[in-house]
């Protein structure tokens, strides 16, 4: 009898240490995933900040005063809340697709608002921010108005043959091509040394630019941040260039007449 009570406390005591080990077990393993999901979400977390982080220093660099900063900050918060709520959109399409596609096309609407909503916010905004030039002139007033300050600080030479009088462009297309230009004078003066820049505006089956300065021109391009922005900013409409060694540095671009993300 002594013995079997001997052995059933035994019994309790490995089973209270089988259950003992397998509780820690189980919470071991609950901390471990605990503590992987925490590095997962203060990586996505770190990732997200270096990326916010890598935006605003961009709009900064862009931004000439406070209230262009102001500006520039409106669109990061209005982008960064359309494109947040494309991508929760897209993937609850991905999910729907196939399950239940009424509720995919539902799905599809709501982005296409977000879309459209996102679109709307950003180009008021881009309103705030047209170039001082552009704000009481016309597009043909604004280029010869930096011209003449060009050639009124600098030792250079500006030609402008301007065939676009009869071309009515949006706000949008008006400020790149501003941008655009004024920043191919600043690169020929800066790193071309030029002391002569010819600026063709032509209407033929597509808006074209030519930019040709007498310049030091290249060997082989590099792409710095000016010409990276002139891509990209065509890019928003549509446009497109291409830049050549012609006795010179050389810029072609071309601009659909309709189309462009903008559209």
């Amino acid at each position: 009898m002594r013995f079997l009570l001997l052995l059933g406390k035994n019994f309790l005591y490995s089973l209270n240490i089988v259950v003992f080990m397998i509780s820690l077990l189980f919470y071991i393993l609950a901390a471990i995933t605990e503590r992987h999901r925490i590095e997962e979400e203060l990586r996505m977390a770190s990732q997200a900040n270096r990326e916010l982080n890598s935006y605003l220093a961009l709009s900064e660099k862009i931004a000439e005063d406070r209230e262009r900063k102001r500006i520039a900050r409106e669109i990061h918060d209005t982008l960064g809340h359309a494109l947040t709520g494309i991508s929760a959109g897209i993937d609850a399409v991905k999910v729907l697709v196939d399950i239940d596609t009424d509720r995919a096309k539902e799905q599809l609407q709501n982005v296409s608002l977000v879309v459209r909503d996102g679109i709307r916010d950003v180009r008021g905004s881009l309103n705030k921010m047209r170039p001082g030039a552009l704000e009481n002139n016309s597009l043909k007033e604004a280029l010869s108005k930096i011209i003449r300050e060009y050639e009124a600080i600098s030792n250079l030479e500006i030609h402008l043959r301007y065939e676009w009088d009869t071309i009515d462009l949006d706000i949008a297309k008006e400020d790149i091509v501003f941008r655009v230009i004024q920043e191919s004078i600043t690169n020929s003066v800066r790193h071309g040394h030029a002391k002569t820049i010819w600026i063709d505006l032509l209407e033929e089956e597509q808006y074209t630019m030519t930019i040709q300065d007498d310049g030091v021109g290249f060997d082989e391009l590099h792409y710095g941040y000016g010409l990276k922005q002139m891509q990209e900013r065509l890019m928003i409409i549509g446009g497109s260039v291409r830049f050549e060694n012609r006795s010179g540095f050389y810029t072609y671009i071309e601009i659909p007449k309709i189309g462009g993300r903008h559209d």
